[in-house]
Parts: C-alpha cells; sequence; structure tokens
C-alpha cells in the first residue's frame, strides 16, 4: 500500500471512529473508557460486553471501498464467536452504526441469530434503529427473454434466471445475458459487461447460436476438472461448484438439485459471492444449499437469508472446501436460531 493509500485510510478510520464515539454519546454511552478493536476493514469498539462497528468499510489495499456494507454482519458475529471461544467474559451484544439506506439487509440478517445486534443509523445527535429491508419480490423474465434462454440453452449453455436476469452458464461462469435494448431483448454474449460490449462491436447486434456454441466450447474447456489455471477458470469458483453439485447430487447425498436465485443480486461477476440452490435429499427432506469459496465472513448470515427467502423450514446446508471451514464459522452456524451444516462435496 503507498504512503497516499495508507494516509486515506488512516483518515477514513478517524472519521469512522469518531462517529462511533458519536453513536456512544447518543446511546449515552461513556467512549472514554472503550477500547479501540483492530477488525481490518472494518473500525470498531468495545465498551463491557458491547461490541460497536462502524459499517462503512475501510479503503482496501487497492484503492477502492466495498460498496454498502458487505462482510460488516460477518464480521462483527466472528468476532463475538471468537469472544465466546476465548475469553472469560465474552462480547453479549453488538451495535452496528452506519448509514440507513445501505443496512436494511443487515437488519434483516441479524434477526436470524438469538443474540442482541441493533442495527443503527447516527443522524447529529440522533440515534436510530435501522427497520429490516423486506426481500425483494421476485421478478419474472419477460417471454421474449424466455425464448432467448431457449437459443442459450441449444448452443450448449446452462439457463440461469436470478432476479428476473436469463443468463447462460458454463460450468457456473456466466458466457450470456439476455438485455433490453430500447424495448428490444438481444441476446448478448461475453464474459460480464465489458466483455459483452467488445464481442458487439466485433460482431454487430445480431449474435448467432453458432457464435455463442464457440464461446461455450472455449469456456468448457478452460472450466474443465483438472485444467491448467486460467482466468476463466478463477472466476466464480462457488458457481463451479454449485454446478458440478448439480450435476452429481450423490455429492452431497442428494437426489436432485436445482438452481436457485439469491436473496440480494450478485452485483458484478469479479467478486466471489456465495450462490444457492434447492436440493431434495436422499433420505427424503428439502434443503437450501447454498456455495461458497475461500473463507466469506457473511457466507452463514447470506444463507440464513437464503433459507428465509427459499423455505424458511427447509435444512440449511453450507457447502465449502473444509480447509476453508474454520471454527468460528462452525459456532456461527450452530448460533442460528435455526442451525446450519456446514458440508464437503
Amino acid at each position: 500500500m503507498s504512503d497516499t493509500a495508507r494516509e486515506s485510510v488512516s483518515r477514513e478510520r478517524a472519521v469512522s471512529r469518531a462517529m462511533l464515539r458519536a453513536a456512544m454519546h447518543a446511546a449515552s454511552v461513556d467512549s472514554t473508557s472503550a477500547t479501540d478493536v483492530d477488525l481490518g476493514r472494518f473500525v470498531a469498539s468495545r465498551s463491557a460486553d458491547a461490541l460497536w462497528l462502524s459499517a462503512r468499510p475501510l479503503t482496501t489495499s487497492a484503492g477502492a471501498s466495498t460498496p454498502g456494507a458487505t462482510g460488516v454482519l460477518g464480521t462483527a458475529l466472528t468476532t463475538v464467536a471468537q469472544s465466546m471461544l476465548r475469553d472469560a467474559s465474552p462480547l453479549a451484544r453488538v451495535i452496528i452504526v452506519g448509514e440507513a439506506h445501505s443496512l436494511g439487509v443487515v437488519a434483516r440478517q441479524a434477526a436470524y441469530f438469538p443474540i442482541e445486534i441493533a442495527v443503527c443509523a447516527i443522524e447529529g445527535s440522533s440515534l436510530t434503529s435501522v427497520t429490516a429491508a423486506p426481500h425483494p419480490v421476485r421478478r419474472e423474465p419477460a417471454a421474449a427473454h424466455i425464448e432467448l434462454g431457449n437459443t442459450i440453452r441449444s448452443a450448449g449453455a446452462d439457463v440461469v434466471i436470478e432476479h428476473g436476469v436469463v443468463a447462460g452458464e458454463v460450468n457456473g461462469l456466466e458466457v450470456a445475458r439476455v438485455v433490453d435494448e430500447d424495448g428490444v431483448a438481444r441476446l448478448r454474449i461475453g464474459v460480464g459487461m465489458h466483455d459483452r460490449e467488445t464481442f458487439r462491436m466485433l460482431h454487430g447486434d445480431d449474435a448467432s447460436v453458432d457464435h455463442l456454441r464457440d464461446v461455450v466450447s472455449h469456456v468448457a474447456q478452460h472450466r474443465a476438472d483438472g485444467a491448467p489455471a486460467h482466468p476463466l477458470n478463477r472466476l466464480a469458483p462457488e458457481r463451479a461448484l454449485r454446478a458440478a453439485v448439480v450435476a452429481s447430487p450423490g455429492r452431497i447425498a442428494a437426489r436432485a438439485v436445482h438452481v436457485a436465485e439469491p436473496p440480494v443480486e450478485r452485483a458484478n461477476l469479479k467478486d466471489s459471492v456465495p450462490c444457492v440452490a434447492i436440493a431434495h435429499m436422499a433420505d427424503g427432506a428439502e434443503a437450501v444449499v447454498v456455495f461458497t469459496a475461500g473463507v466469506m465472513v457473511d457466507a452463514v448470515p447470506f444463507a440464513a437469508d437464503a433459507r428465509d427467502r427459499l423455505n424458511s423450514r427447509a435444512r440449511l446446508l453450507i457447502v465449502a472446501d473444509a480447509r476453508n471451514v474454520l471454527p468460528t464459522q462452525q459456532r456461527l452456524a450452530e448460533m442460528l436460531s435455526q442451525p446450519a451444516s456446514f458440508v464437503s462435496a
């Protein structure tokens, strides 16, 4: 990190600490007795058995801050779980403070845990509770988009529909998407928005099945098991895992596994974000299955949110590489009002 970036992070940290002190003052808590806690991307303070946490992530070493409040709840819960495992006087309460417009989903996900979590917005000298955001209304694709989905399928890609968007995936990687342009449904080929625009500039507005079939064949080579490292197989590893389990449900002791939409829309293809499926297990139970890659601090809250949206009474499975399941994550899965289980595939 450059000196300029360090100075920027230092300024952001100071602003977040000042916000936390103001929030404590608004809640009549003596901030002078609080202890600063280093939580990496988030600024926090501990006062007695309470953790006060700023929802605004600090600028990353890459020079960009993560939008919204992504990661703040997982970070808070991980800190609580660690204190339960290690401290003689563990944390019992969490207060997350930030801007109301970015915390509705955080407030909704916090409700899945039977511990005291307050999600608040500070305005001037007032601290107010943030209302949990409802799940988004399901959007059905237009008939013309569904028809182009048939074109995607005929080219050999899997059709995935999430939040009303029809896309084509190859072993979990999106290679095409149906978009509306001037009221006309069009099939755009490419991995991500910029790649789709480049493909359109090279091949014009009317992409053919043969164009897409060539892309599917090329991507499939790089997404196959055992393929050498390549940018195309570094993207969306959690979706590659989902595609493998959909093809072989027995890997998680299921009879059938079907793709399902996540509780929140994916912002881009670059970031690794959990994805979701519905499984009909071998024992006859239905399960909501969430797939993750790497160590994701928000995996458990995200998974609980997915279950609440799809089937609140279902079993909840989180599929991850065993090397990436830390004791604190296991603890978080057990802390849910309806516990989840981590499994490997």
